[in-house]
């Protein structure tokens, strides 16, 4: 069981996300991370293609790609972590959710989250009188829908800084189920005028109404220089969060979305050493990888074997949709993946074939995995690295 997954709203650089990702797992190796990737993700500012960045993140054992792409902004961050939670929770056992952001990166190791049921700072809104956004949330007919429905008032409302928070899994599905009936995020994209951080409301508020004893540890492990105009992180409190002289802080907020910015040298040169595991990581040679797998597709080797009562199962996974052509693997009697009919696609769409290799089929192969079919699967080894 992973202890902890990381939902991080993806919408720009590759590579930046593939450092990120590298970093995650030298700090915090007891991690899942669940990417959700915009659909207005501008792949033409970054070093990779969207072909080669999704082949690049298949690599990745502990990263689960949300096939859903939203827009991204203001109006739907609150979506974007429900659509990662939702999606993650089908494939992968965990036992916590956390929330973090694309510009955030570990200084030190962090430990197993346990004994807590929740991470986030509450704040009591009615003290907020300040707050940008205290009259906006006021005016939230969305919130208001939910504390009618609770019984709830003003003095039930919380807010939190959203990086570095937390959730045991039993209890954000709890905040998920409520925000999916009252909550229309596409409404708010099209037409609501009242555009704020909903998600530094909404989820610690639910946390508080639906359970009023909740073990809060009330330390976000991610620092945010909040009282810095620009949000960054001086070189000086990136080292303290490094020593252990910040409680409870093990990462930082913002980290520059460049790849070369001297704060993100820094953690992984110097702080950490996984740089250069990094940077081999976004220069892999995807090329060659690609005419591995091509040659065994061509030798007609098997892709995998399954139970019989499974094959819907994986038959319903294996429909994609790619340029307008919607791909359905059939199985034989052995509940074999028919490869002449697969060579015969693949021959005119290799589209397909790249999603086949660098995506959908370690995801398969891993949630056969965590239903307990491993006997039953024969890995595709060829489209991995060889000298």
């Amino acid at each position: 069981m992973i202890n902890n997954i990381i939902s991080i709203p993806v919408h720009e650089k590759t590579e930046v996300i593939i450092d990120q990702i590298v970093n995650y797992n030298f700090f915090c190796p007891y991690c899942g991370i669940v990417l959700h990737i915009s659909k207005g993700f501008n792949f033409k500012d970054s070093f990779h293609n969207e072909r080669d960045f999704f082949f690049i993140l298949s690599q990745f054992e502990n990263v689960f790609v949300n096939p859903e792409r939203l827009d991204t902004g203001y109006a739907d961050i609150v979506q974007t972590h429900i659509s990662n939670f939702e999606y993650v929770s089908k494939i992968a056992d965990f036992e916590y959710f956390s929330l973090g952001a694309s510009n955030d990166l570990f200084v030190r190791n962090m430990p197993p989250i346990q004994n807590y049921d929740v991470n986030y700072s509450g704040n009591i809104f009615e003290n907020m009188k300040n707050w940008a956004w205290y009259q906006h949330t006021l005016n939230d007919k969305y919130l208001a829908d939910i504390l009618n429905y609770f019984g709830a008032t003003i003095s039930d409302i919380r807010n939190s800084q959203i990086e570095g928070s937390f959730y045991r899994k039993e209890i954000f599905q709890e905040i998920v189920d409520v925000l999916k009936k009252f909550y229309n995020y596409q409404e708010v994209s099209r037409t609501e005028r009242i555009i704020y951080p909903r998600e530094e409301i909404y989820y610690p508020t639910l946390a508080n109404i639906l359970h009023k004893n909740l073990n809060n540890k009330k330390n976000n492990y991610t620092f945010v220089p909040w009282k810095d105009s620009n949000l960054l992180p001086t070189l000086q409190e990136i080292s303290n969060i490094a020593a252990g002289n910040m409680e409870g802080k093990y990462s930082v907020k913002r980290v520059l979305r460049e790849i070369n910015d001297p704060a993100r040298f820094r953690i992984g040169a110097l702080i950490g050493n996984y740089r250069n595991k990094s940077m081999n990581m976004i220069k892999i040679r995807i090329g060659k990888v690609y005419r591995n797998f091509f040659n065994l597709v061509a030798a007609r080797r098997r892709i995998f074997i399954c139970h019989k009562e499974n094959s819907a199962y994986i038959s319903e996974l294996f429909r994609i949709r790619t340029n307008e052509t919607l791909i359905n693997f059939e199985t034989d009697d052995k509940n074999q993946i028919q490869i002449d009919k697969f060579i015969s696609v693949m021959e005119i769409n290799r589209d397909a074939l790249f999603i086949i290799c660098s995506h959908i089929y370690p995801l398969i192969a891993n949630i056969l995995i965590q239903r307990g079919f491993r006997e039953n699967i024969e890995f595709i080894d060829g489209f991995l690295l060889e000298d």
